[in-house]
């Protein structure tokens, strides 16, 4: 629950928050300056119209009262009445066009924003999305925030606005009464205390209740999505689901009601106070017209300025108190992207291709930031040139996790990778992963054309049909491509109209063939036939050398009889290399790999 201490402030300083400010006023001016400038110009020109509206509301009272007191002429009522359509007139017109190129801004902010935390995902070290805190980060930077990157350069236009408003009413106001000209300048003080207040409570509770907003998204997304829905039926756990994402949700309600009752309670104080002041200065009004036998034109344009000007002044402070709040969730956005990248070597060395010396190993040892165990331990070895090398293992003996590491997805592990003698740290990663090809376990299924799927592989040849098809042809694709309705131009998966949806093993063809669009140095292929038939698989290992040819080949399976047409193979245990060698050398040293070699040979016996 939110606690006393928890609501007081944030742990932002002033200093801070006006650098968000100064930050995000540059972002939407470097987005569109000639924009900016026509809207800020719309604004000064609309801050005018109610002080003259009042003035000629003045003017036509007075010419009214004359009017019925002396039975005069229509035509001075009727020339101030067309002056007040006039100005409603030009006020619409300057609103209309106020809006609609504060749409045209907002497209703008939004899609730059959104650019922006993207770039920033995919940019951001591999291990991070093992850690709780950077989804928390996340949530927070992208919770509406193109939205409210744009509402905080709103409010900063409004209340400019409000301000030059506000000012013309002053001049007007203190031409019948200073004193009600600097007396309505303290109305606004404890407005503007009480809802940066409310803006503080509010802030803290969003950050507060992240971490269960997420996982209240994530069970109503259990219950929602294609993926869950077979298990969630089969195993009946829908209302314990149900459940779960009901607790949390009413867990945030409740946080969310104690915070509301708590600004109404102090919005309603506000209220009050603003209204006895209103009821005063009313009061006074009607005494300046009468000490000073000023007409009732003149008292009507009190009262609206009066009116007005409380009115503008509430305006003024809820927007400041908003632009605080949008402010500190900014602030959430700009740590977000101003977040460490993944250090990508730059311009130091580039990959020889084929590699020509081989990869050399010493002391790899890995742990995940949110554990202080090693997943991997003080790994040495080597791999030669043109070699099709086997990890082996047990589950969660390490070895998608030392691919992750071979392959530079994973920089944060100590000891040494070296390729042809250069430490894989200081190679270009662009170019390196140019270089390299991969089919992970858990493979992408783009819902967009075959053709796309597989050109995925290399953009820059996404329409060389001739490397599409050959690519087909070398994974076994081809033969899925030709069911297809439309050929390479069907649109696949179930999620959007006129998707074809494939088999978990046709979609692991595409997968292979996008992997074979690249001339790559090293393939990486995690359990690359798990999903085939075993017509399929074998047709594939019968292709393996020609596949493997020229490049290093990392292969993970828990397959072992696929594993003997590997040079060599690694055997991990809990983390630690227990056995290398080739197939035969590991059965004749009957250890670890043999032992689980036979267990899967019995099977088949």
């Amino acid at each position: 629950m939110i606690t006393q201490s928890q609501t007081l402030r944030p742990n932002i300083g002033i200093r801070s928050l006006l650098a968000v400010l100064r930050r995000s006023l540059t972002l939407v001016w470097r987005l569109s300056a000639p924009l900016v400038t026509m809207l800020l110009v719309l604004r000064i020109v609309s801050a005018f119209i109610p002080s003259l509206q009042v003035l000629v509301v003045k003017e036509l009272t007075d010419v009214v009262a004359g009017l019925l007191a002396s039975n005069g002429e229509m035509s001075e009522p009727v020339k101030w009445l067309a002056a007040s359509g006039g100005l409603l007139l030009i006020g619409a017109l300057l609103d209309a066009a106020a809006q609609y190129m504060t749409m045209l801004l907002k497209q703008k902010t939004q899609f730059t924003m959104e650019t922006m935390l993207a770039e920033k995902s995919m940019s951001i070290p591999l291990s991070r999305f093992e850690q709780p805190q950077y989804y928390d980060q996340l949530q927070r930077a992208k919770m509406n925030v193109s939205f409210r990157g744009f509402q905080l350069i709103e409010q900063f236009f409004a209340i400019g606005q409000s301000l030059l408003t506000v000012a013309s009413f002053f001049v007007v106001l203190w031409h019948f009464s200073w004193v009600l000209s600097l007396g309505m300048v303290l109305v606004v003080v404890p407005t503007l205390a009480v809802h940066m207040r409310i803006g503080e409570w509010k802030y803290w509770l969003m950050r507060v209740q992240t971490p269960f907003t997420r996982r209240l998204f994530y069970f109503f997304d259990l219950m929602t999505n294609r993926q869950s829905a077979k298990e969630v039926r089969l195993y009946r756990h829908a209302s314990k689901l149900l459940q779960y994402w009901g607790g949390y949700f009413w867990r945030n309600a409740g946080e969310q009601k104690k915070v509301e009752l708590r600004a109404q309670s102090l919005r309603m104080g506000i209220e009050g106070l603003n209204g006895t002041i209103a009821f005063l200065f009313s009061c006074y009004a009607v005494w300046v017209c009468y000490s000073q036998g000023l007409t009732l034109g003149a008292y009507v344009a009190i009262a609206q300025v009066l009116a007005s000007t409380q009115s503008s002044m509430r305006m003024i402070a809820q927007n400041l108190s908003s632009i605080y709040e949008e402010t500190l969730v900014m602030n959430e956005f700009y740590d977000f992207t101003d977040s460490g990248e993944e250090e990508d070597g730059q311009g130091r060395h580039v990959l020889n291709s084929p590699i020509a010396e081989g990869i050399t190993v010493e002391h790899l040892t890995f742990a995940y930031p949110t554990s202080p165990k090693p997943v991997l331990k003080d790994l040495s070895f080597r791999i030669e040139p043109n070699q099709t090398v086997a990890i082996v293992g047990e589950n969660g003996a390490g070895k998608s996790t030392l691919v992750n590491c071979l392959i530079g997805l994973y920089q944060e592990y100590s000891g040494t990778i070296r390729y042809d003698g250069v430490d894989l740290k200081e190679l270009d990663a662009n170019a390196f992963r140019d270089r390299t090809g991969a089919v992970f376990q858990d493979f992408l299924r783009y819902q967009v054309s075959a053709k796309e799927n597989i050109g995925f592989g290399d953009v820059t040849r996404m329409e060389d049909m001739a490397a599409i098809e050959a690519a087909a042809a070398h994974s076994g694709a081809a033969d899925v491509v030709r069911t297809l309705p439309d050929g390479m131009d069907t649109l696949l998966g179930p999620i959007f109209d006129g998707g074809h949806e494939l088999s978990v093993g046709q979609w692991q063809k595409l997968a292979l063939a996008r992997s074979f669009m690249r001339d790559s140095a090293i393939m990486v292929l995690d359990e690359p036939t798990a999903s085939m038939d075993p017509m399929a698989e074998a047709e594939l290992f019968k292709r393996f050398a020609e596949l493997a040819e020229g490049r290093i080949t990392l292969l993970i399976s828990h397959r072992l009889g696929s594993c003997r047409m590997a040079d060599h193979i690694l055997v991990l245990k809990n983390g630690e290399l227990v056995e290398q060698g080739s197939h035969e050398q590991l059965i004749r040293l009957q250890g670890e790999y043999c032992r689980m070699y036979e267990t899967q040979s019995q099977s088949y016996r």
